[in-house]
């Protein structure tokens, strides 16, 4: 059985792209292994990030995400049975904010800023679902990070 598990979290310090970059190459090689897709979104401290794949493989990956000591705050939005995939083909991609007011921020956050902790579960699962079907037009070929400036 497919699940999709949207969590947000707070790094305890500000973490520059390297970094960030280096979460994703771990990322990418476990999700791979274990059939997971999704996507993390990271701003001003802030992570959002969508799991997707076998409920057994998902929950682990939480489990261990949650412990991990660069952030706290760990809190799920949503946890659901899936049909299909939004990120399929997408290990572990990213989505970067540079923080400012942002249009498609505007329709998800009252201020327009990423704070995702404002986020509903339907907030989140529309956010995400307009992420993975911009994704084609954000990312040409294929990717590792791409970014998503304000206008």
């Amino acid at each position: 059985m497919l699940v999709r598990l949207v969590y947000v979290s707070y790094a305890k310090t500000v973490m520059d792209d390297e970094e960030i970059a280096a979460i994703l190459e771990k990322s990418n090689k476990n999700n791979r292994r274990d059939s997971i897709t999704g996507v993390l979104l990271y701003s001003n401290r802030y992570f959002f990030q969508c799991l997707e794949g076998e409920r057994t493989k998902v929950n682990q990956t939480y489990l261990r995400i949650a412990n991990d000591v660069r952030h706290n705050k760990c809190v799920q939005i949503q946890y659901s049975d899936i049909d299909t995939r939004l990120f399929s083909g997408w290990a572990m991609e990213h989505v970067a904010f540079n923080g400012l007011a942002d249009q498609l921020m505007l329709k998800y956050s009252e201020t327009g800023l990423f704070h995702p902790y404002e986020f509903s579960a339907g907030q989140s699962l529309s956010l995400l679902t307009e992420i993975a079907e911009s994704r084609q037009k954000l990312m040409p070929v294929k990717k590792s990070l791409f970014t998503w400036f304000s206008k």
